[in-house]
């Protein structure tokens, strides 16, 4: 911390994982907030670290996009990134759990999140971590949501290996690779991602904790989708309408070369997609 006290003024610390840390600071001579993101060294290879920050840079500036500042600083322990401050906090903290959030809200995020992941598809980038953590927010009525962390990113059709744990958002071809195998990267990871933030966002539940077999919700949801003309949905997806489901079909298709465009999301803007919502 020694290295940017001249610069920064540290507040407080925003988040913590453990890749790092986002701290809140102010600038010592303009005064302006910013968020600093610190990137442990003994996690990251300087080439990882680079790739980040380009991919953060390139991003900076177009709509839908945390502001990335074109500099960083090299400490002992860590690679820090200055940032632009998001002052009403991250998707993750406004989702309640076991309830979610408004439908109208959840729309409205998944029309600004599909569009931001849709011009990364189009420049051929995947992003690869879409959580509600990695959503943040520019103020309170979800009029103006930005994505962040860029550190998994990578170009479409690289091979990727597998990741070191596997967290529910994760699509099943990724929790499938294994230790001696490789994935080609599709930007169809980021559409399942984004099916699986919608229904946490709508219901302040996740659906399963790994699209694995093994895993019993999902094992259940696949069933459904297999024979979805011959039996209803699982309980837990009973609360969605005739169009919502279609939607989460489409985005959690098993197989990813049958998974639309992310902005297939659109199609179903002006449907309900709770049933309570009719009411």
């Amino acid at each position: 911390m020694d290295a940017i006290s001249d610069i920064y003024q540290v507040i407080e610390t925003l988040g913590q994982g453990n890749f790092g840390m986002v701290l809140l600071a102010q600038d010592k001579i303009t005064g302006e907030p910013v968020a600093l993101k610190l990137v442990r060294k003994d996690r990251t290879q300087l080439k990882d670290f680079l790739r980040e920050l380009g991919i953060s840079i390139a991003l900076s500036g177009c709509h839908g996009f945390i502001t990335t500042y074109p500099m960083f600083y090299n400490t002992r322990d860590y690679y820090i990134l200055p940032q632009e401050l998001a002052p009403a906090g991250t998707l993750q903290d406004l989702i309640q759990a076991k309830v979610g959030m408004p439908e109208g809200v959840v729309k409205r995020c998944a029309l600004q999140l599909s569009q931001a992941l849709d011009y990364m598809h189009g420049i051929g980038l995947v992003h690869m971590d879409l959580k509600p953590d990695n959503v943040l927010l520019m103020d309170k009525e979800y009029f103006n949501i930005k994505l962040c962390d860029f550190g998994l990113s990578r170009k479409a059709g690289s091979f990727v290996s597998t990741r070191s744990h596997i967290i529910p958002y994760m699509s099943p071809e990724l929790c499938d690779v294994k230790h001696d195998e490789y994935l080609i990267l599709s930007p169809s990871v980021d559409t399942w991602a984004l099916g699986v933030l919608l229904y946490f966002a709508l219901t302040g539940y996740l659906p399963w904790m790994k699209a694995v077999e093994w895993d019993m919700d999902y094992l259940v949801f696949v069933h459904w989708q297999k024979h979805s003309n011959l039996i209803l949905p699982p309980p837990s997806w009973q609360r969605f309408t005739r169009e919502a489901l279609a939607m989460f079909n489409k985005l959690l298709s098993r197989d990813c070369s049958a998974r639309p465009s992310i902005l297939c999301v659109l199609n179903f803007l002006h449907c309900p997609w709770n049933i309570h919502y009719l009411c």
